[in-house]
């Protein structure tokens, strides 16, 4: 079995990714750990860190012939701006592949040519989202890139005890199911990971967590209400990633922040859920609960 390790990024398609990056920049005070254009992919993109956290905003290059038959332009066809994929490190690429394809998991390189293995040891690869719910990159750690994640003396510090958000972790990434009972095949089965928790919000969702990697907590969603916020999105954009939620160390210092730079947000609970028009399409949620049973 390979071994899945640590969240690689968490992507998701935006209209204009130098006015994203400038919100991240402001909102978060981000790390920025590379910025490139991928002519094959056709997209550019960010990398950039929310405390323990990596995310890729994308764009599309619209200026280039078929860029909307793109998997990338498929998909903002028919989401707009959402995420899209979530990626993680492997220790062996090959036998990831094998694994998946054993179990009749469809299989992509970044074109979006079907594969069964990888074109190299320090490649990618990508699921089919409707064998596996939601589409996810397995990858290799790259050669010639430093995830500042890695290396020694690596601190979440600044983002947890001087930004006012104070942001420990990414407490789970949010994926939408039609049929809860579909979540153990994907996340038990193919990708070894444990059931940790399980709870219900009465008429709205049913939810299972799973640890899956090093440090990654999925909350698989079934919406019970069409109304819903979850319920909406399963409707409008079908199954896959509708959120990811941050711990943070204090909740009102947060709000405080926010409200400070101009950002609208909605309380749910014990929850902040970020206004998504200002935060390009993705739902961001903040909490200073923490998931039962997480794996320390």
């Amino acid at each position: 079995m390979f071994k899945i390790g640590k969240e690689f990024h968490l992507l998701h398609v935006v209209n204009d990714l130098d006015a994203t990056d400038s919100w991240y920049d402001d909102v978060f005070a981000v790390r920025r750990v590379v910025r490139n254009s991928m002519k094959a992919a056709m997209r550019k993109a960010s990398l950039v860190l929310i405390a323990d956290f990596v995310m890729e905003p994308a764009q599309l290059l619209r200026h280039l012939p078929g860029w909307e038959k793109s998997a990338l332009g498929r998909f903002y066809a028919r989401a707009g701006q959402h995420f899209h994929s979530l990626a993680w490190y492997v220790d062996d690429l090959a036998e990831t592949c094998a694994r998946l394809t054993e179990r009749k998991i469809r299989l992509f390189d970044m074109v979006g040519q079907a594969v069964t293995e990888p074109a190299g040891a320090d490649g990618a690869v990508w699921t089919h989202p409707q064998d596996t719910h939601a589409a996810f990159e397995f990858a290799a750690i790259p050669k010639f890139f430093i995830d500042p994640r890695l290396q020694p003396g690596w601190s979440i510090a600044y983002a947890r005890d001087q930004h006012p958000l104070g942001l420990e972790r990414a407490s789970q990434v949010t994926v939408l199911f039609r049929d809860l009972k579909d979540a153990s095949a994907v996340y038990e089965e193919a990708l070894g990971g444990t059931l940790i928790h399980t709870a219900e919000v009465p008429g709205r969702k049913r939810s299972r967590y799973y640890a899956v990697g090093e440090d990654t907590i999925i909350e698989a969603v079934q919406p019970f209400s069409p109304t819903s916020p979850e319920g909406r999105d399963l409707a409008q954009v079908g199954e896959g990633i509708y959120s990811v939620t941050f711990k943070t160390r204090n909740l009102k210092r947060a709000a405080e922040h926010l409200l400070a730079k101009g950002q609208r947000f909605t309380e749910e609970g014990d929850t902040l859920v970020l206004d998504s028009v200002q935060a390009f399409g993705m739902v961001i949620e903040l909490s200073e609960q923490e998931i039962p049973h997480r794996p320390s």
